[in-house]
């Protein structure tokens, strides 16, 4: 049970938004729950444990359709890290499912040289994305550097046929997934009760946060 003075306490707790007015919701929370769910269904399917059918539909809804309206809602947030980080990675999730069902269907098949070029252009952006990542905490830049790292091997192993750098890759993604989930913990429980519950660590570089949490 709580009084009143508990309350206002908590609420003065919680982060003010920029510039005062309406408090609205951090698109964070389903930004990293999209990423979270997306990244694991495709990885399973990478390592064997499924087939690529809940790939399509769980990475087009989840990793497409939920990552982008996180970074258009942060878009009306003022948040240029976010917007840019949800909107690439979710439009990446919108065109991996298109790769599948023309696989599927037999049309506008993707050879797997293509995909792994498709998948560097993105270890490389999850690269870039990593200094300004350090601006906010510790494992932000980590779990980018995950990504970075796991879609670059898949890449590698998309031109030369490597099961082991393949699986290594899904295995460091499954990594940044632990990650954005341990992130999206933490966003939660800041948002909703003003209480940091997990440590992030603190930012590797100084610079404007646009804070992640």
């Amino acid at each position: 049970m709580t009084d009143g003075t508990t309350n206002i306490a908590i609420t003065d707790a919680l982060p003010a938004p920029r510039g005062g007015g309406l408090r609205v919701a951090d698109p964070g929370l389903i930004g990293l729950l999209g990423f979270v769910i997306a990244t694991v269904t495709a990885q399973l399917a990478h390592l064997g444990l499924q087939d690529d059918a809940p790939v399509f539909w769980v990475g087009a809804v989840f990793g497409g359709v939920v990552q982008v309206t996180a970074g258009m809602l942060s878009y009306f947030a003022g948040d240029n890290f976010h917007f840019i980080v949800y909107n690439a990675f979710g439009w990446y999730w919108i065109v991996v499912p298109g790769f599948l069902l023309g696989e599927e269907l037999g049309f506008f098949e993707v050879t797997a040289q293509a995909r792994g070029l498709f998948s560097l252009v993105f270890a490389i952006l999850a690269l870039l994305f990593t200094p300004a990542g350090a601006a906010h905490n510790s494992v932000l830049p980590i779990t980018l550097l995950s990504v970075s790292l796991g879609l670059g091997l898949q890449s590698i192993a998309a031109f030369t046929a490597t099961e082991g750098l393949a699986i290594t890759g899904s295995i460091l993604l499954m990594v940044a997934s632990a990650l954005a989930a341990y992130m999206l913990v933490e966003k939660f429980y800041w948002r909703t009760i003003g209480r940091r519950v997990v440590p992030l660590g603190p930012p590797w570089i100084l610079g404007d946060p646009n804070p992640e949490s």
